[in-house]
């Protein structure tokens, strides 16, 4: 058993806990290299399945603990992350929308 380093596709970088022959630990590394990190791939399945965990802001804080359950320590998780994007035209109708662009050209 040993903790190796790893480096996702995501961005994200940390330690695994691998077992088995140095040369085995080295493909996985290679193959976790072109993957999402645990947490990540987590939460995206979470917001796919519309679980409510997927709302959370801490939902990366989250699915990082539960990834350090089965091994995987990720270091630079964000810790809050925001549920929803405000859309600040979302207050103003097509129409008012559109007397505006006109009124702008």
């Amino acid at each position: 058993m040993a903790w190796t380093h790893v480096e996702w596709a995501c961005g994200h970088h940390g330690n695994q806990q691998m077992f088995g022959k140095t040369s085995s630990r080295e493909a996985e590394v290679a193959r976790q290299a072109g993957r999402k990190c645990y947490a990540c791939w987590l939460v995206e399945k979470w917001e796919a399945e519309g679980d409510p965990r997927a709302k959370r802001e801490d939902r990366y804080i989250l699915a990082g603990k539960i990834a350090e359950g089965k091994g995987i320590r990720i270091i630079d998780l964000p810790e809050t992350a925001p549920t929803e994007i405000e859309n600040p035209l979302a207050k103003y109708s097509i129409e008012e929308l559109e007397a505006e662009i006109a009124r702008r050209k």
